[in-house]
């Protein structure tokens, strides 16, 4: 039988989501202590954000911009963070959700965003990173906005996906050994 993981408890259906994973060199228990640890700068907007197009706000706008919850976790293996609103336009209008709220945001017009990060050990010292976002619209009009801004963003999202990935790794190593 397959595991349900905490993202599919928050996000049985879904209509858009994205996935990309990196092999860290550290332990699962470091990797989720980085990754869980309430600090910003991990989805923080680079220098000069990457809009696939000028009206378009990046997914690293996207992430550095929405007030993330902790929706769930399965300590040491999973975490998933969650927002929603209207985030394809320049002006994103966002509203603060909860694990209670989440589930039955239904906004005109809006979305909600889960985030996961799912860890798996992976070889003596390394861990399988897998970070996967998952978009449920609220209506038709919602949806068509929604798919419009996925399939522009896309390419430029997987591009900011890995670097957060690459920003996880960096954080280990800067991080003294005990």
């Amino acid at each position: 039988m397959p595991m349900v993981t905490v993202l599919d408890e928050f996000t049985p259906r879904f209509d858009f989501d994205l996935r990309e994973h990196m092999a860290i060199e550290a332990d699962p228990a470091t990797v989720f202590a980085t990754v869980a640890a309430p600090d910003p700068s991990l989805l923080a907007v680079t220098r000069h954000p990457l809009r696939p197009r000028p009206s378009v706000p990046g997914f690293d706008e996207v992430l550095a911009g929405a007030p993330w919850t902790v929706l769930g976790q399965r300590a040491g293996h999973e975490i998933v963070f969650g927002a929603g609103g209207r985030f394809w336009t320049p002006f994103m209008d966002w509203q603060r959700l909860d694990t209670d709220t989440f589930g039955a945001f239904d906004g005109p017009r809006r979305a909600s965003l889960a985030i996961g990060f799912a860890l798996l050990p992976y070889g003596e010292h390394r861990t399988l990173l897998t970070f996967e976002a998952r978009t449920t619209c609220s209506d038709e009009v919602a949806f068509h906005w929604a798919e419009w801004y996925w399939h522009t963003v896309r390419p430029t999202a997987r591009i900011v996906i890995r670097g957060l990935l690459q920003r996880v790794q960096l954080r280990i190593n800067s991080v003294p050994s005990c």
